[in-house]
């Protein structure tokens, strides 16, 4: 029982019982509650203000832990809807939570679940919550709508407080409608939706779109034809649009999952006029117009789409004829006026014109997605997609300027075993001198040695000395500069009985712990410059840094604190075994975190074969055309064949199909060639591919054609 004031409740209370009493209706004391300013009801709480979530349902939201299966998410999503009256972009947050859902779908949570769980409890869990209004006959109602990319919004209004909310989800047709359709179809879904409420009313529906203002003043005929099947199913209500500043406007532009039908009949009359309006305005001169018309009345397939339109389509999609099944999905929009058929108010090209239309919509060379939406705000006839993204792909200007390749999963590094088993070098410049530097794989140690020359036997003698020192490792991994890739280096790795090993060229990531070890050594030096200290000062506190806090490189090599003007005690500069399975765990650990960080935004690239049509990215930046010769023996590497006939080594992400490239010459040597040291990278943060081994050239003869030809034996990669 309810009562504005106390003396009406008494009232009604009084009044309520007599009637129990007289129907013999027994009333159970404990579950009455009387005289109650709120009271909570099926999962509500009823206050003099208005509707509020009941709190220990809120709670319960709170409380909840994240699902572990469907049926699980099913019934939280079905609790969380339950209150989603008070909860606006309900509907948008919980939708990647809904995509699981489907059928086709498999039960994967991850932390994009975990973060969208946690964003819809504490949307429906927010305090202050909303609290919804008692609707009230006498006062004026406001309906406030809105449309968002994916969703529609509307919220009913007295007095300035929400009544009700709706939402609604697009679908992927209705994602694609125009800005201003979506408006429109806001405003009928929220005329719908709270049909109830505002049917025989005078309502004020407010949104932020201006047009709106003015279409709804003009006739229904002079509409898009579009926008007419809604303004008709509008006539039934008494409306008037008023535009509001969005920020004015607290409307959510809230999903919902169910869909609205439209299936008026009505909606065909008019088109005739629709479409003469359509004609008048097309952009193009009468010679065009009349060509379309001509290549249409010679078109046997639109002769065929203009007779059924006129004649009426089958009921089943059965007695469609076969060459008009792609119309069969759109067949309500498709009209024909003086000659010209129209899918809406798109032009149905004949297929003479086809392939004039690509060259015009190319015209720009734009890319796949913005060459279709060009086309379709003009255009249309079926396949004119795939048209389009064919022309795009076979267009040699455009795929000569393409963007580079996305990234690639990362593939660590192998994590050695023991200190000094395998070391990366590199050369760098500081203030105008040249250095060398390498680095321990194991420990993450350094030595920085200044080079008076860059020549091969330069850095030779000083990998000499710092090998004399540490012992000569299992495997150096370098850059492709001319000083790794000279024959004099080549000797210096058998003699010394080490694994050489050069990263992919122009490619620096795969080479990364040196690179990176070039910028922690310039940083020091510069600090120490700008600082006026000794550098080798400040080299020395950096091996004794514990690294990731775990132990220092000094540590990790030498099992030993160094000493340093730095006060310790003799205890801890003593000897200490450290051990190799904690340092191969937080190795693999750190390892793993940074794969996992650089996979989010890694996508895995085709798989290339030899003898594949491919094009490369040259120094410049432009794509060259190639033809896979083989794969190189190091990871993600091909070796493959310019169009200048020229042997080089790339890695995976520097290559890319291509459909239709020039062949290139046969090769002229069986040499990789080596870029000039002024193309060697700078360095990059993180490793996103790897390297093993020097590639080893093939010798043997090849197999030639009577022309000339080399023949190369097909090879299927297991990448």
């Amino acid at each position: 029982m309810f009562g504005r004031t106390k003396e009406e409740h008494d009232e009604n209370l009084r009044a309520m019982l007599e009637r129990t009493r007289e129907r013999g209706v027994h009333l159970n004391p404990e579950k009455c509650v009387i005289g109650a300013t709120e009271v909570s009801y099926f999962g509500h709480k009823l206050t003099r203000e208005g509707i509020q979530p009941d709190p220990k349902k809120l709670q319960a939201i709170k409380d909840m832990p994240p699902p572990e299966n469907k049926n699980e998410l099913e019934t939280i999503l079905g609790m969380a809807n339950y209150l989603s009256r008070f909860a606006p972009r309900l509907s948008e947050v919980n939708a990647p939570l809904r995509q699981l859902l489907k059928q086709d779908s498999e039960f994967i949570w991850d932390q994009n679940h975990d973060r969208v769980f946690q964003q819809m409890k504490d949307l429906i869990t927010r305090e202050p919550g909303p609290i919804l209004g008692y609707y009230d006959t006498t006062k004026e109602l406001r309906l406030q709508v809105d449309a968002s990319k994916y969703g529609l919004g509307a919220v009913l209004m007295q007095d300035g407080h929400p009544i009700a909310y709706a939402s609604k989800t697009l679908t992927p047709t209705e994602v694609n409608y125009a800005q201003i359709e979506k408006e429109l179809f806001a405003v009928l879904f929220g005329c719908k939706r709270f049909h109830t409420y505002i049917y025989g009313r005078r309502v004020i529906v407010e949104s932020d779109h201006k047009p709106l203002e003015h279409i709804l003043k003009k006739p229904i005929s002079v509409a898009p034809a579009r926008l007419q099947r809604m303004l008709l199913q509008l006539q039934r209500y008494d409306i008037e649009i008023l535009h509001r500043p969005g920020k004015d406007i607290p409307v959510a532009d809230t999903l919902s999952r169910k869909p609205l039908l439209d299936q008026d009949s009505a909606l065909s009359e008019g088109m005739e006029d629709q479409i003469h309006s359509v004609i008048n305005s097309l952009p193009v001169s009468d010679k065009k117009l009349s060509e379309i018309q001509a290549a249409t009345r010679c078109d046997p397939q639109l002769t065929l789409l203009r007779q059924t339109v006129h004649d009426g389509w089958p009921e089943d999609r059965k007695k469609c004829p076969k060459t008009l099944l792609d119309f069969w999905n759109f067949r309500d929009e498709i009209s024909h006026f003086q000659g010209i058929i129209f899918k809406g108010d798109k032009i149905i090209v004949p297929t003479a014109l086809r392939h004039n239309m690509l060259e015009r919509i190319h015209t720009g060379h734009m890319g796949i997605e913005r060459s279709k939406q060009r086309a379709r705000d003009a255009l249309f006839w079926p396949g004119m997609g795939k048209d389009i993204t064919a022309t795009v792909e076979n267009c040699s200007i455009c795929q000569e300027r393409r963007a580079a390749n996305p990234k690639e999963p990362l593939i660590p590094h192998q994590i050695p075993e023991r200190p000094w088993q395998a070391v990366a070098s590199d050369l760098f410049t500081w203030r105008g001198q040249d250095y060398l530097v390498v680095v321990d794989y194991y420990s993450r140690y350094f030595e920085v040695e200044r080079l008076f020359s860059t020549t091969a036997g330069s850095v030779i003698k000083k990998l000499k000395a710092i090998f004399a020192r540490h012992g000569i490792p299992e495997k150096l991994i370098s850059d492709n500069g001319p000083q790794y890739s000279s024959r004099e280096f080549k000797d210096f790795a058998v003699i010394w009985d080490f694994v050489h090993t050069t990263s992919s060229p122009l490619y620096p990531q795969s080479n990364g712990l040196a690179e990176r070890t070039v910028n922690t050594a310039k940083s020091v030096l510069d600090k120490a410059h700008a600082q006026g200290v000794d550098p080798y000062l400040s080299l020395l506190e950096q091996r004794n840094t514990p690294v990731d806090g775990f132990r220092s490189p000094a540590q990790l090599l030498m099992s030993r604190r160094l000493r340093s003007v730095i006060p310790i005690t003799g205890y801890q500069l003593s000897p200490r075994i450290i051990s190799q399975t904690a340092v191969q765990k937080t190795r693999m650990e750190r390892q793993e975190h940074q794969r996992q960080y650089y996979n989010r935004s890694a996508t895995p690239l085709p798989r290339l074969q030899q003898g594949d049509h491919i094009r490369f990215q040259h120094e410049s930046g432009s794509w060259k055309p190639a033809v896979i010769v083989r794969p190189a023996e190091t990871a993600r590497s091909f070796l493959i064949c310019t169009g200048e006939g020229q042997t080089i080594r790339r890695n995976r992400r520097h290559l890319r199909g291509a459909k239709a490239s020039p062949a290139p010459s046969a090769p002229t040597s069986d040499l990789v060639t080596q870029p000039d040291s002024a193309a060697r990278q700078q360095a990059e943060p993180l490793s996103p591919s790897r390297d093993t081994t020097t590639p080893t050239m093939d010798t043997s003869p090849a197999l030639t054609t009577r022309s000339g030809r080399v023949v190369k034996p097909r090879v299927i990669l297991d990448l």
